[in-house]
């Protein structure tokens, strides 16, 4: 049965592969001998010719005076990147966080020690997501796996004078291919360790003078490598997904429209219980219920309840983008529509036999989002911008919580008072509803004092409603979680004005320097898990104030260098915390606002072809963080933690990348590479838990991939994390109520062949 499964995915993914020749077999030139590549990713890791939007236009990256890693269609393929969040290893002072609450598909990331990696709807980003212009305020389903990807940007700082939705961290902008034309095909089928099964195909073609076509689609089927002795292995992999593009291009009229979808059905993501020490509601569940909890003595080892280890998304997503000349002046639309509903849960006891801790989540979003774009050139000495912005969500989230599941009815039938059963019982189902409204106008100039000195000026207007509804009831009494408020609702706004000025001079055509200055913003929320009704409320916006020097160099084809010193002054900064409640004794997850904060260090980006045939890509980053006030009320008595260690902010990490290229014989050429991403020790939680601390690490991957005599075909075999070092991502510590710490890891040590073709 298991050999039959596994030949039905090679089947279906075999199939996959081959639909674009079978689609395009008519449309294709005929074959070429391929050219010869590039050495390594030099244009793809910060080289001189890759070109950016990151200002809203097209730029050569080193003409762009922001702090960006750019990462090519070329690098992508090349260091076999499968998805947004491996670009990490890449990109200096990125950190992607897992997964949590059993999701595997949010895309948590941190830059400059800036980031937010909590689910629940009432938080927001810190650093944005965009996927062809458009914001995406919920990741569950956003699709960034799938073949025609262009490039990949990461823009740190605070972003708004420029793109539709402020973001005040940074923005991660995922580019797909627009096709046009001329015809081209590709596809890709790889199979790897826990046998997985991947296909990817892409068709693009024209349809007329004007009008062209693109199709890709994924297929993606695998076992998980948490192994589960009483049911279904945790971190599979089982997705559909596909994107369709429509391009008309006419006479200064332009006009692009794209739909995808994706289809999630897998088990949980994967997680461990790393520690546990009895506490009171332990020692209930193993008096009245079964013995808890024995914490994983494997990270690749864990149980779970059937009922929690699931985690499905289904995905639909469109936008329109629109661009008229009219004569001096650019028009641009870009209108957005995104639908995610997702389902996952988690068994954080790790035990098959007993549901003392756990929770399952039914969520739902649906946004709406349109952007205008008015610009205009200056003659040849600059250019102008301006925007307007409009965005609505509407988000649900339905949540079981687990805790000592039963324990109600083992107290009445004990014999125990209701009133007290009642207060103990925390199984709970939460109903929680948020509607967000955010409007913007946004203007940005660029003028050419001289012909090597240019100023920028930047700001944004943002408006963000929030309105949320909250009912939480207790499953087995049958009473309200908050005593005498079954339901309730809360509505607050806020505004704030986000300039930016820069100044960059060309001291030579290779070599720029800027400095800038600006301003972000993040509007305020609500604790989406009050446990009592003195925790209900909102938290305040926070405000970052950022300063930057940047260097960028270029020698010919030989080497590119970037150079970025930054310091981020923060205020009211949003952090998620895990305390005790004193009125319920229950462990409060909440949002609150740290006093002051302070962010500096430094970037380096660089690529070196060393030999025609050798090349070296490499980054680094340093971040000095720490909370200069921070008073947080810990256990019900106000307490000065500003000794902790922001989290998600390691001192440094690194990343080097070796790669050869060589011909093997007259037909075939080989391409070997080694890559090297470093990280230093770091918390992945607020409260700094000594359980909690990642140690310093390095994750290496290693790949050789050989240009076969067909035309465009190619066979790579890589293993990635060589030394099979798994290492903390994310986690959080509930010792002083439930008394177990759960963690994240990234994934073991895993091979792969691939079979590719481009045309």
């Amino acid at each position: 049965m298991a050999v039959r499964h596994i030949a039905n995915r090679l089947a279906t993914a075999t199939a996959l592969a081959a639909l674009p020749a079978a689609l395009n077999a008519q449309a294709l030139p005929a074959p070429v001998a391929p050219a010869e590549a590039p050495a390594a990713d030099v244009a793809g890791a910060g080289g001189s010719d890759i070109v950016v939007t990151a200002r809203r236009r097209e730029e050569r990256l080193q003409d762009v005076p922001i702090a960006v890693t750019a990462v090519s269609a070329a690098a992508l393929d090349s260091r076999g990147l499968d998805s947004v969040t491996q670009v990490s290893q890449i990109a200096p002072n990125l950190q992607f966080t897992p997964g949590q609450g059993g999701n595997s598909g949010g895309v948590s990331a941190f830059i400059r020690g800036v980031g937010e990696n909590d689910f629940i709807i009432t938080s927001d980003p810190a650093v944005a997501l965009y996927i062809d212009g458009v914001y995406v305020a919920r990741s569950f389903g956003a699709t960034t796996e799938l073949l025609g990807v262009d490039r990949i940007e990461v823009l740190r700082g605070p972003q708004g004078s420029l793109f539709g939705k402020n973001t005040i961290g940074g923005a991660i902008s995922v580019t797909s291919s627009i096709p046009g034309q001329t015809a081209r095909m590709q596809a890709d089928l790889r199979y790897g360790s826990y046998n997985t099964v991947r296909a990817r195909a892409l068709v693009e073609t024209p349809l007329s003078e004007t009008l062209s076509f693109g199709l890709t689609a994924l297929g993606e089927f695998g076992e998980g490598w948490q192994k589960v002795p009483s049911g279904k292995n945790l971190g599979n992999r089982n997705v559909l997904a596909g994107r369709a593009t429509l391009h008309y291009d006419n006479e200064g009229f332009d006009a692009v429209l794209a739909v995808d979808g994706l289809r999630r059905r897998q088990n949980s993501a994967a997680h461990s219980l790393i520690a546990f020490e009895p506490s009171f509601f332990s020692g209930l569940q193993s008096t009245f219920l079964g013995p808890c909890c024995t914490a994983n003595t494997r990270i690749d080892r864990t149980d779970t309840t059937a009922s929690l280890n699931r985690d499905d998304t289904d995905a639909f997503n469109a936008t329109l983008t629109l661009s008229a000349d009219l004569g001096g002046v650019t028009l641009k639309s870009i209108s957005g529509y995104r639908y995610v509903d997702a389902a996952f849960g988690r068994d954080g006891d790790a035990s098959s036999r007993v549901n003392y801790a756990g929770d399952f989540h039914d969520e739902g979003a649906r946004q709406l989002s349109q952007e205008l774009q008015l610009s205009t050139d200056l003659g040849d000495r600059g250019q102008i911008l301006v925007g307007a912005y409009a965005f609505r969500e509407r988000t649900r989230d339905d949540t079981r919580l687990v805790v000592a599941d039963g324990l109600y009815p083992a107290l009445i039938a004990a014999g125990f008072d209701p009133a007290l059963a009642t207060a103990l019982d925390f199984n709970i189902d939460f109903r929680n509803r948020q509607t967000t409204t955010n409007y913007a106008l946004f203007g940005n100039a660029t003028y050419d004092l001289t012909d090597a000195l240019t100023v920028e000026l930047g700001g944004r207007y943002t408006y963000e409603k929030k309105r949320f509804a909250q009912a939480a009831q207790r499953i087995y009494s049958n009473q309200p979680l908050l005593f005498g408020l079954p339901s309730y609702t809360l509505k607050e706004d806020w505004n704030a004005f986000t300039p930016r000025a820069s100044l960059s001079y060309k001291f030579a055509p290779a070599i720029l320097g800027y400095a800038s200055w600006s301003r972000g913003f993040r509007s305020g929320g609500f604790n989406g898990r009050p446990t009592a009704v003195e925790e209900i409320g909102s938290y305040d916006p926070e405000k970052l104030t950022a300063y930057e020097l940047g260097l960028k160099t270029a020698f010919g084809r030989i080497a590119t260098i970037n150079l970025a010193v930054f310091r981020n002054d923060y205020t009211d900064q949003q952090l998620l915390i895990s305390t005790v409640s004193p009125t319920t004794g229950l462990l409060v997850v909440r949002n609150e606002n740290a006093g002051k904060s302070r962010i500096q260090g430094v970037e380096l980006e660089g690529n070196v072809r060393v030999t025609p045939a050798f090349s070296l890509v490499g980054s680094l980053g340093y971040l000095d963080a720490k909370y200069l006030r921070y008073t947080s009320v810990i256990n019900g008595v106000p307490t000065d933690v500003s000794g902790r260690v922001p989290k998600q902010a390691p001192d440094l990490t690194g990343s080097l990348s070796g790669v050869i290229q060589t011909p093997l014989s007259e037909r075939v050429n080989g391409t070997f590479r080694v890559d090297a991403a470093y990280r230093s020790e770091v918390f992945v939680d607020v409260e700094n838990s000594p359980f909690l601390r990642a140690p310093d690490n390095v994750i290496l991957n290693a790949s050789a991939e050989f240009a076969l005599p067909a035309n465009g075909l190619s066979l790579r075999f890589a293993v990635d994390n060589l030394t099979d070092k798994q290492v903390l991502a994310a986690g959080y510590d509930a010792r002083s109520s439930f008394g177990f710490v759960e963690g994240f890891y990234t994934q073991p040590r895993r091979y792969s062949v691939t079979l590719a073709i481009r045309r």
